[in-house]
């Protein structure tokens, strides 16, 4: 059996009109199908990233911290989770490569874990600022949402300027850099 997928018409203006339009149908199809896997993508993503027991944070809340995530993941290449307990937290098992950010308001604890490079971006100073210092009196009075997107935008801009100030090697050092295998002095 042969598939014959070629457009009819009767004259060759309309077999080239129809082709036209089933390309047209054929790419909106593709796009369509496109956008649908990126949003499943970015909703199971968004799922994993952010865990919210005590069912405080709005949702304007929710969609800032989905968004620190979403651009984290996007920027730095950085996995990040945001979870907020009800009961203490004792045991977190994340990946080498991941950030974690961990609440207990009830408890007032605070628990991050930063990947190796991210956190020789970040800091030890500003690190122990964050987990010692930043919450303090925040969760009494059900601050914490506010300290926390607060937390996470100096997090991201700590990040940027670090991207920021990365300098280019200069020509000098680059001139002393030559491949020894290359080199006219072979022995």
């Amino acid at each position: 059996m042969r598939l014959n997928i070629a457009p009819k018409g009767n004259t060759r203006k309309e077999k080239f009109m129809r082709l036209l339009g089933m390309l047209v149908i054929f790419t909106l199809v593709g796009w369509a199908f496109w956008q649908n896997n990126v949003s499943t993508l970015e909703k199971l993503q968004g799922r994993n990233s952010l865990w919210d027991q005590t069912k405080i944070l709005d949702n304007a809340e929710r969609d800032y911290i989905k968004g620190f995530v979403r651009g984290m993941r996007s920027e730095f290449g950085v996995v990040t989770k945001v979870h907020i307990m009800n009961e203490m937290i004792t045991d977190i098992s994340t990946e080498p490569k991941e950030m974690f950010i961990g609440l207990a308001p009830e408890y007032d604890q605070v628990i991050l874990h930063f990947p190796s490079l991210v956190r020789l971006a970040l800091g030890q100073q500003f690190i122990e600022d964050l987990e010692q210092n930043h919450f303090t009196g925040k969760f009494e009075n059900d601050k914490w949402p506010e300290a926390l997107q607060t937390a996470l935008a100096m997090i991201w801009g700590k990040l940027l300027n670090v991207d920021n100030n990365v300098q280019p090697m200069s020509e000098e050092y680059n001139e002393d850099l030559h491949d020894p295998e290359s080199s006219v002095n072979k022995e």
